[in-house]
């Protein structure tokens, strides 16, 4: 195992986890369906709907944001991206999972697909209605489509787009964000009974989704308040980073608190905290270089020296979680609800695993975000 060295450049530790992503991605990748739809659980491989109805479709919207903005080719994976362009349209309307629109509308700018009106037909998704559908949306899949309608007005511009792209960031930072505690709540006002029941408890997506989102805002459409609130949000992050680069899981966005703060997902240390502090530099904002470089580290300083980087699987596992009785377990999640779980430092937090867990989509943003610190050129990427 590498040891801890904050000298390491960012671009080697990318270079390290490069064939062990492509691997995974082409391993992930489903001849038959042509989409990115088969995983590890408990180290074995299954299709990712064993587990999660949705994963199919935005993982394979993320792998092909990740590939393209990578500039790996896509012969190496045995991939179509036109033929997994057509799997994640197929996807959404299978699944009327409207909340992964954004994703897709991302991931077809970015590889240059269909026109906007076009592609809202062949999703049986529809942008008519924009504010209603933002209000039933969770504050990442709201952020999800912010990054996806920048990314389209960056391909096509256009007033119709900018004024969608508009609403969108207005929804992030008048009703997602809470000014008193510089973070952003986890629903809208009109989500469905689940998300209702934890609005106030966001999670690291929820944010660092929302970070990124208004940075790309903001370099595509000049939106200065959209800069402001990213930095605002991205310095709270920062302020509650673990001592050992950790990004930890729920927020209290009534309280700026941290009520439960495992599971620590690989995927954010290496992929989601990383892009998303970057695009607010980009955007013209702050440098986050050291918490970026301190989030890395992580992978060879972790709470449990376990080695998440597995060379004999070639994969990075999911996350280091708690360990406890499922009665343990509801109980504590409960109480994070109610904004008074355990501090993830207190003195009888219950015991930490590894979960030997991936999905695709970490392969796909350990891409994306090592492409950004090796200066590959955007092309229809904002950053």
């Amino acid at each position: 195992m590498h040891q801890p060295n904050e000298t390491l450049s960012s671009a080697s530790f990318y270079n390290r986890l490069d064939p062990i992503c492509q691997a995974g991605l082409a391993t992930s990748l489903n001849p038959n369906s042509n989409a990115f739809d088969l995983q590890l659980m408990d180290k074995n491989w299954h299709s990712c709907s064993e587990f999660y109805p949705t994963e199919a479709l935005t993982s394979t919207a993320i792998c092909l944001i990740g590939i393209s903005r990578s500039e790996l080719d896509p012969s190496l994976l045995g991939m179509s991206p036109q033929k997994s362009l057509d799997a994640a349209y197929d996807l959404i309307r299978k699944t009327k999972y409207r909340g992964g629109f954004g994703l897709v509308l991302w991931a077809n700018a970015v590889n240059n697909g269909l026109d906007l009106d076009t592609l809202q037909f062949r999703c049986g998704v529809s942008l008519d209605k924009f504010n209603k559908l933002l209000a039933s949306l969770t504050t990442m899949e709201a952020a999800w489509l912010v990054s996806g309608l920048a990314h389209e007005y960056k391909r096509s511009g256009g007033d119709d787009t900018l004024q969608l792209l508009n609403q969108g960031v207005d929804e992030l930072i008048n009703k997602r964000f809470q000014p008193a505690t510089s973070t952003v709540c986890h629903a809208g006002a009109k989500p469905s009974a689940s998300h209702a029941l934890r609005r106030w408890i966001a999670n690291f997506a929820d944010q660092v989704y929302t970070i990124q989102a208004l940075a790309f805002a903001a370099k595509v459409s000049q939106n200065t308040a959209a800069l402001e609130v990213a930095e605002k949000i991205a310095d709270k992050m920062v302020e509650l980073q673990g001592d050992k680069g950790q990004w930890w899981w729920h927020y209290d966005a009534r309280k700026g608190t941290v009520p439960q703060g495992y599971s620590v997902y690989s995927v954010h240390q290496h992929g989601m905290a990383p892009m998303a502090l970057a695009a607010v530099t980009a955007a013209g904002g702050k440098d986050y270089s050291d918490a970026q470089a301190k989030s890395r580290l992580w992978f060879d300083d972790n709470e449990l020296s376990a080695k998440l980087i597995d060379e004999e699987y070639k994969t990075i596992w999911r996350s280091i979680e708690y360990s406890e009785t499922r009665l343990n377990d509801v109980t504590r999640k409960a109480k994070s609800l109610l904004g008074i779980a355990q501090n993830p430092a207190a003195e009888h937090a219950p015991e930490l695993a590894v979960n030997y867990e991936t999905r695709p989509y970490e392969w796909a943003w350990c891409q994306y975000a090592g492409a950004i610190e090796r200066g590959i050129d955007p092309a229809l990427h904002i950053v």
